[in-house]
């Protein structure tokens, strides 16, 4: 075992292989997320086209919200999350409907590796913030090996926007409205978001991204703050890592 390699089951911030943390995830993020707008917004985002063809990889998938629509929209779902609670609120999910063209998988960025064909779409969703940059870095060069040439990479995170001198201002007037609009526990949630997760400026994003053969094609953000990126594979990279990786 290569005792440097970032333990990605150690968790940082909230920790969501927390039963019950789980479990209250759907309960409170759809107080305030319309999760089927969020999909549709993200189909509309990229211009996909004809989904029904494409096989996409969910990583860091949570409880499943976006699979729920996924599988029915393309051909095959690969869910994939570090945390096996979360997995099983997706797989719980699932088992009332026969589905057949969804696999769930317990990995994380660093430790997942794709066995199948590359696939036409890679997303994460509010997740990457979990790796401090440099292994951001190592995992996007993974995540280049997953996908198709002219395939899509769509991140959604919190990315900085902001002049690092006004970092006080800017995030405490962000947090504030999550007290007015959701609640006192959710401000402290992302608080702690803020004080122990691994948030980064756009300006290292962008050029992360742009390293490890990707275009970026489009980035929106409505607050400077939640971010989406629509990226294009544009050329292949090479990397040799070992799989002796921490494991759960």
């Amino acid at each position: 075992m290569i005792n440097w390699i970032y333990n990605e089951y150690k968790h940082c911030g909230v920790d969501y292989s927390d039963g019950k943390l789980a479990e209250n995830y759907d309960r409170q993020h759809q107080s305030f997320r319309n999760y089927e707008k969020e999909f549709n917004d993200m189909i509309d985002f990229l211009s996909l086209k004809d989904t029904n063809k494409l096989s996409v990889i969910d990583m860091a998938c949570g409880t499943g919200a976006t699979i729920m629509f996924a599988k029915d929209k393309f051909k095959k779902v690969y869910g994939v999350d570090i945390s096996s609670e979360m997995l099983r609120q997706a797989k719980n999910k699932l088992t009332n409907s026969e589905i057949n063209n969804v696999e769930l998988i317990n990995a994380g960025f660093l430790s997942y590796e794709h066995k199948d064909e590359q696939v036409d779409l890679l997303i994460t969703k509010a997740a990457f913030h979990h790796l401090p940059d440099f292994w951001k870095q190592i995992a996007l060069l993974k995540m280049n090996g997953m996908i198709k040439k002219g395939g899509i990479l769509y991140i959604n995170d919190i990315i900085f926007h902001f002049n690092a001198a006004e970092y006080q201002q800017k995030i405490n007037e962000w947090i504030s409205v999550f007290e007015k609009i959701i609640s006192i526990e959710f401000r402290e949630e992302v608080e702690t978001h803020i004080r122990d997760e691994f948030s980064t400026f756009k300006w290292i994003m962008d050029g992360m991204i742009e390293k490890v053969g990707f275009k970026i094609e489009n980035c929106r953000t409505y607050d400077g703050f939640v971010t989406e990126y629509h990226c294009i594979k544009v050329n292949e990279t090479e990397l040799k890592l070992s799989s002796s990786l921490p494991t759960e």
